[in-house]
C-alpha cells in the first residue's frame, strides 16, 4: 500500500506487548463474563470527562441473547458485581 517498512512496523504491537498475565474465570462465573465482555461498547458515560458510571442494561437482553445466554437475578447480581469492578478501576485509572 506504498507505506514504508518503518512506519509499517510500528503498526503491530511488538511481541513484548502481549498481556503477561492470565485471569481464571472459574466456572459458575463463565456466563457473566461472557455477557460482560460482549457487553464492552455498552458504557453508559456521565459529566463533562465522560466518566464510566455504568453498562446500559437496555442491551443486556440483546447481549445475552445473542450468546444463548438466559438472563436471571445470578447472572445480573455478577454481572454487577464486574460492573462495579470495572468502574472503580477506570476511576482510579483516569488521572
Amino acid at each position: 500500500m506504498g507505506l514504508p517498512p518503518e512506519l509499517a512496523a510500528g503498526l503491530v504491537p511488538p511481541a513484548s506487548a502481549a498481556p503477561s498475565e492470565v485471569t481464571e474465570v472459574w466456572p459458575e462465573n463463565w456466563d457473566a463474563m461472557r455477557v460482560f465482555l460482549g457487553m464492552e461498547t455498552q458504557w453508559r458515560r456521565a459529566g463533562m470527562a465522560g466518566a464510566c458510571v455504568g453498562l446500559d442494561y437496555a442491551v443486556l437482553p440483546i447481549v445475552a441473547g445473542a450468546l444463548a445466554i438466559a438472563v436471571d437475578e445470578d447472572l445480573l447480581a455478577r454481572l454487577r458485581v464486574m460492573e462495579g469492578a470495572a468502574v472503580k478501576a477506570m476511576a482510579e485509572a483516569t488521572p
